[in-house]
């Protein structure tokens, strides 16, 4: 999951957090149908939106949150400045199309969410409002003589709420977006919602039905047979397929890597696993000038 040096992002804020993928806020498709309000169930929790919110709304937004360069509270609320630029390149190898990203945004801006855990209430918008600042850079299109606005986005109080009290994500979301399918999309947000896998791993059926609720048989198999067809994707996110089960996936070293000594002493096989929930930086976080 690495990342060119001028694209590294999270410099202000997490890319998402728990709640959204483990309630099941984003339905497990690309193409996603109208809600109306309807509660999801499960586990953790539940959700109902108002509107129309799928996996690529969530590319979107974890797009806008992953490269958002300042941050700044007004009248509330948090306004994000982002490079447009860097979220068409992040959400497709060949540029996302600037029409399509708008009617994406118009949708997020306009969906109704709730959330309730037992830890937190959320009621609101995820995203209020998208304007272009003040502040510009070049535009190589135009062969660097023109510019480009940057972009100013406010949060909604759903998402500040989220923030302050739920857990905080951090992961570069290009490889969920390169993947084919909505199910794969939520399966691996859902896993990256965890800090370790359960003993043995997920069962794959369980995984989809956490994302998707109960399926069909015809549905079960053929969220299967997506899951099966974006497994070099999943890999690329440590997410491996073996048979009935879903690992993470440790990169090793290689293996001309020099070994130590057989006369050094080795660590203990046993090595103590950091908590689920990890120190997440201060909220207070110095403000910069206006954007």
């Amino acid at each position: 999951m690495s990342t060119k040096k001028n694209e590294r992002g999270n410099a202000v804020t997490p890319t998402s957090t728990a709640a959204q993928s483990r309630v099941a806020l984003y339905q497990p498709s690309q193409r996603p149908t109208l809600r109306t309000g309807e509660w999801i169930e499960t586990s953790y929790g539940r959700c109902r939106v108002k509107g129309k919110l799928g996996q690529r709304h969530a590319d979107v937004i974890d797009t806008i949150m992953y490269h958002a360069e300042k941050r700044r509270m007004a009248s509330g609320g948090l306004e994000l400045l982002v490079d447009p630029a860097r979220v068409r390149r992040m959400l497709s190898d060949s540029g996302y199309s600037h029409e399509q990203l708008w009617v994406l945004l118009d949708e997020c801006m306009a969906a109704i969410i709730e959330i309730r855990t037992p830890k937190m209430r959320a009621m609101g918008h995820l995203i209020d409002s998208v304007i272009e600042s003040k502040m510009t850079r070049p535009n190589p299109l135009n062969g660097g003589t023109g510019t480009r606005a940057m972009w100013q986005v406010r949060l909604g109080a759903a998402y500040v709420m989220l923030l302050k009290d739920d857990l905080r994500l951090y992961y570069n979301p290009a490889p969920i977006a390169r993947l084919k399918y909505g199910i794969s999309q939520a399966v691996a947000r859902h896993i990256l919602s965890h800090s370790a896998e359960p003993r043995g791993g997920w069962h794959v059926d369980t995984l989809i039905e956490a994302v998707a609720g109960t399926l069909a048989s015809k549905g079960m198999r053929n969220a299967r047979l997506r899951l099966k067809e974006d497994v070099a994707g999943l890999l690329e996110l440590g997410v491996v397929l073996d048979g009935s089960r879903v690992r993470r996936c440790v990169p090793q070293p290689p293996d001309e890597a020099s070994q130590p000594p057989k006369g050094v002493p080795q660590p203990p096989d046993s090595v103590p696993q950091p908590p689920d929930s990890v120190p997440q930086p201060p909220d207070s976080v110095p403000q910069p000038p206006d954007f």
